[in-house]
């Protein structure tokens, strides 16, 4: 299938050849009936495993010798080059399908906004009829493996509900604007083997919003705007943003004047979701932010991590930004830097202060 082109704010390569991780969008703990538990598993061990996976085969296809490699070795790494990709295309779109304003859970009752709304309609007789062929579709899929996707077709003038066996089944030179990941383990820590249960909660937790932005980009109309594929309360400024996969190679950075300083902060409320953090960083409070901001250099560029880069982490680089410090917010948080396999520690609270925030908790 061909890619939609990715926000030019997170589709930077971190070293060339690198595919970078995409950050969650939906807020795992918000969701309609799909557990934090199951999508951060999800999420991280199998959209980051596809990815981590997808760049170590392309590494590998950098240092063959294509005028001497075996068949055999050719055949074997470039199929799982191709299924891949295809994992880490159709998990982007799945995820990025999901969740709701940022500042709000979905709420389960939205429907597809009116221009695709008559799309459908064109395409499928009704939206009641798209969705009942669409979700038939994925059900049928239970106790097996692969996706139902709902793809643009250019060469058949219309969009058109797909069934894919795997990651690299798909109609050829069909665009997906949402795909539903009926692998097991997309759904089993929740619900077992009642998939049927797990599509219908699925659709009750749908982003419209995106799944129409997607649609218009497939077929040449205006490109989306970049914020609608960042992290809600995600800096809107490229440069007080950084990567993974950035933030990675500047802490592997030999000189220490470059190294980022890294900083921690998550809510006391948030606290009993943290088990980790990165080595070196310190952990605070957002709201004592006058109580240890006088501790960090200004000489040396912050780093700001959150759970998954939220308004948190970009609050918080807002506030240092404007006070003259150089520093950026981890795009997706800590839960991105799982996804790449960075290292993490331990948590640590011995630098944690209760601020005024402990109140709501």
């Amino acid at each position: 299938m061909d890619v939609l082109k990715p926000p030019s704010s997170i589709s930077s390569f971190a070293a060339p050849g690198t595919v970078m991780v995409r950050p969650l969008l939906l807020k795992p703990q918000w969701m309609n009936g799909l557990s934090e538990r199951l999508l951060v598993s999800h999420y991280v061990n199998n959209y980051g495993g596809a990815v981590r996976r997808l760049n170590a085969i392309r590494a590998r296809l950098a240092g063959l010798d294509w005028t001497r490699a075996p068949a055999f070795d050719i055949n074997d790494l470039k199929r799982e080059e191709l299924i891949a990709a295809g994992s880490v295309i159709l998990h982007e779109v799945y995820f990025e399908s999901l969740g709701g304003k940022g500042d709000s859970p979905p709420t389960g009752r939205e429907e597809p906004p009116v221009e695709l709304a008559r799309v459908l309609e064109r395409d499928f007789g009704s939206v009641a009829a798209w969705r009942a062929e669409f979700t038939a579709i994925a059900k049928a899929l239970a106790g097996g493996s692969g996706w139902a996707i709902l793809g643009w077709s250019a060469r058949l003038g219309r969009l058109i509900n797909l069934w894919a066996a795997d990651h690299a089944h798909g109609l050829a030179a069909a665009t997906p604007i949402l795909a539903v990941d009926m692998y097991e383990h997309a759904y089993h820590l929740d619900f077992g083997a009642k998939a049927a249960a797990y599509v219908d909660q699925l659709m009750a937790n749908l982003n419209w919003e995106r799944i129409g932005a997607r649609y218009h980009s497939a077929v040449g109309e205006e490109s989306v705007e970049d914020t609608l594929f960042l992290p809600y309360g995600s800096p809107a400024q490229e440069q007080a943003r950084i990567t993974p996969e950035e933030l990675r190679a500047a802490l592997n950075d030999d000189d220490g004047n470059n190294r980022p300083v890294l900083l921690d902060v998550c809510l006391l409320r948030d606290v009993p979701r943290r088990t980790d953090m990165l080595a070196g960083a310190t952990m605070h409070a957002p709201a004592a932010l006058p109580r240890w901001i006088e501790e960090l250099p200004r000489d040396r560029p912050i780093a700001v991590y959150c759970i998954c880069g939220f308004q948190v982490s970009g609050k918080t680089v807002t506030e240092l930004r404007q006070r003259g410090y150089n520093a950026r917010a981890l795009v997706g948080g800590i839960t991105a830097w799982h996804a790449i396999g960075g290292a993490t520690v331990p948590l640590d609270l011995s630098t944690y202060e209760d601020g005024p925030d402990a109140a709501s908790r």
